[in-house]
């Protein structure tokens, strides 16, 4: 597929649109359910972007989403965190590391990826209505955590 047809013109240089093209060919396998050939593409993509690129989280993320779909949920864990580790910013991998350990009774894990996603605030990119957003979702997330919690207690 070419993807120049979707993406509006003058959006991306040319060498730009060279290194997405795996991101955007990687999300129309995704949405065919080809998850194998989907992972192939994303690794790809992530091979093209230095560590600590917002480019290089875009497809962190992307990865723990597929590896999510595909019910491989210790992978989706693992490429989230190594997304944090090396300095991402986004409010979505934080927020989806706290849903995970919350899913999986770690109320513990999950409440400082809650409480690391909220000061992730501060520094992401985001307007007034994702960080409301995002916000939200983490003060619901740290309710379910800490009632987790103390349910585990007693």
């Amino acid at each position: 597929m070419d993807f120049r047809q979707i993406v509006p013109q003058g959006k991306f240089s040319e060498e730009t649109f060279k290194t997405l093209s795996p991101v955007f060919e990687g999300e129309a396998l995704v949405k065919e359910e080809r998850y194998e050939e989907a992972e192939t593409k994303y690794l790809e993509a992530l091979r093209s972007f230095p560590k600590g690129s917002g480019g290089r989280f875009l497809v962190y993320n992307k990865l723990g989403v597929l590896y999510e779909r595909m019910n491989q949920i210790d992978r989706a864990i693992k490429i989230y965190e190594k997304g944090v580790e090396e300095g991402s910013v986004t409010p979505f991998s934080y927020q989806r590391l706290s849903c995970l350990h919350l899913d999986a009774g770690q109320p513990g894990k999950a409440l400082e990826y809650c409480r690391r996603g909220i000061k992730s605030l501060k520094k992401a990119n985001t307007n007034l209505f994702q960080e409301i957003y995002f916000r939200f979702l983490f003060y619901n997330l740290e309710r379910r955590g800490k009632r987790l919690s103390r349910s585990k207690k007693g």
